[in-house]
């Protein structure tokens, strides 16, 4: 009967070091690799020392590609509207023949922020248009209500304009950084920069 017991106990014990052994040979999990980061692009740097853009004043024209022509301006536009009995302070962003904005359906650009890519291709419901206008804010002055301000980029402060500029069927991507100021009544611009490099994603603010 001893033997009984002695042999139940090893048994017993046998388990026990058989079940320690197969925890510790549990996989630990594997750790996810970093995603690498974008390699970085030349950039050529444009400083617009805060230029303000304010109604009935002289717009803002760029050439970031130093060709000799405009690339992109800001500008404003007084509207009336006599069928809803508005006014429309209108704040503008403009592109010359082969310089391209994102635009969705609405026909808004994407308000980008410190480190956000510039993509070759479209992207979220956005798509690369040349020739475009596009209204980034505006404040309706009604005859019976309180003004109010429209537009994505109404909050914007030290925010980015996404670009392209295409020559010679390369393409350069940049941005413009600004600040909506509607207290004021302005858009503030502070810095650009263009890619030195064709065909390559880019940072914005970097």
């Amino acid at each position: 009967m001893q033997n009984y017991f002695i042999n139940k106990l090893r048994l017993y014990s046998a388990c026990i070091i058989l079940l320690v052994l197969i925890s510790c040979k549990k996989e630990k999990p594997q750790q996810q690799q970093p995603v690498p980061d974008l390699p970085a692009t030349q950039m050529e740097y444009f400083n617009f020392n805060s230029r303000e853009i304010k109604a009935g004043a002289q717009g803002f024209l760029a050439d970031l590609d130093h060709d000799g022509r405009n690339d992109i301006a800001f500008s404003t536009l007084l509207v009336g509207d006599p069928v809803n009995q508005v006014d429309k302070l209108q704040f503008f962003v403009q592109t010359n023949i082969g310089v391209n904005l994102p635009v969705n359906a609405a026909e808004e650009i994407p308000v980008m922020n410190s480190g956000d890519q510039v993509l070759l291709s479209d992207f979220k419901g956005y798509h690369w248009f040349q020739l475009s206008s596009v209204i980034l804010v505006q404040k309706i002055t009604s005859f019976t209500q309180p003004p109010v301000w429209e537009g994505n980029w109404k909050n914007a402060v030290h925010k980015y304009v996404p670009l392209q500029i295409t020559a010679a069927n390369e393409i350069y991507c940049g941005w413009v950084e600004l600040t909506v100021d509607t207290e004021n009544e302005k858009i503030v611009l502070h810095n650009a920069a263009l890619s030195k490099e064709p065909n390559k994603i880019v940072k914005v603010g970097i």
